[in-house]
């Protein structure tokens, strides 16, 4: 296995891998709810894959993966521009792969499924660690405008809640799927209207309209203030 590159080592990965493992997501199974999010992600910006990714010590585990070319679960951290992603707090973006990446990430593999566009938003703890990202690939460079980028960090911080719930009340399966069943119904219809919204105002191709980014902001604000509200309560 090739050295991990220093340049993507951030300072406090210790205290991060310890603070990753207390989701305890490493060998977990597909959760709907985390799957729905992510797709209803991938049809808002009209992109051919997404996921959720946890950076491990040494490899990158690919987490609620949508539409994924080659089934994958795990990269070589080396391999994986969510590397780079946590090593900064905005938004990573790479409108065409083939143009500019991160240093120290090898895009060979990532080239060679066709994939040119990346942009990615960390799943940062309270503590202000971050242990993933929320990502999205395409297969066409596009241009990702400063509104969707802000678009797709409500959602990280969205997912962020969703984890930090599930790291207190239990995975989305066995007895504690009695647990998410009401917030997850709530989130299902929320999600449902976001996925409308995708299917009758989202072009094809460009950015969102600025008019359609904000009321897809304001539908990821109540889903997070859903789950945020019963975060409090717990």
């Amino acid at each position: 296995m090739t050295a991990l590159p220093n340049i993507l080592l951030p300072a406090d990965d210790a205290a991060r891998l310890q603070a990753l493992s207390r989701y305890q997501l490493l060998d977990a199974h597909r959760e709907q709810i985390l799957d729905d999010v992510v797709a209803a992600t991938a049809h808002l910006f009209r992109v051919s894959n997404a996921m959720l990714t946890m950076v491990e010590g040494t490899t990158v585990l690919l987490k609620a993966p949508y539409n994924l070319p080659v089934p994958l679960e795990r990269l070589p951290r080396e391999q994986s521009l969510c590397s780079a992603t946590i090593l900064q707090n905005e938004t990573a973006v790479f409108e065409d792969l083939t143009q500019r990446s991160a240093p120290g990430v090898d895009i060979s593999l990532i080239l060679q499924l066709g994939l040119h566009f990346y942009a990615g938003h960390n799943l940062r703890t309270s503590e202000g660690h971050n242990i993933g990202t929320l990502c999205l690939f395409d297969g066409p460079p596009r241009h990702f405008p400063p509104t969707e980028r802000h678009l797709l960090s409500q959602l990280a911080a969205l997912v962020m809640h969703l984890l930090e719930l599930r790291r207190i009340m239990g995975p989305h399966s066995g007895l504690t799927a009695l647990l998410w069943g009401p917030i997850y119904r709530s989130m299902s219809e929320q999600l449902a209207v976001l996925n409308d919204l995708a299917r009758h105002t989202v072009p094809p191709d460009g950015p969102l309209a600025p008019a359609v980014a904000q009321e897809a902001g304001s539908i990821v604000a109540n889903l997070d203030q859903l789950v945020a509200g019963t975060l409090r309560r717990k």
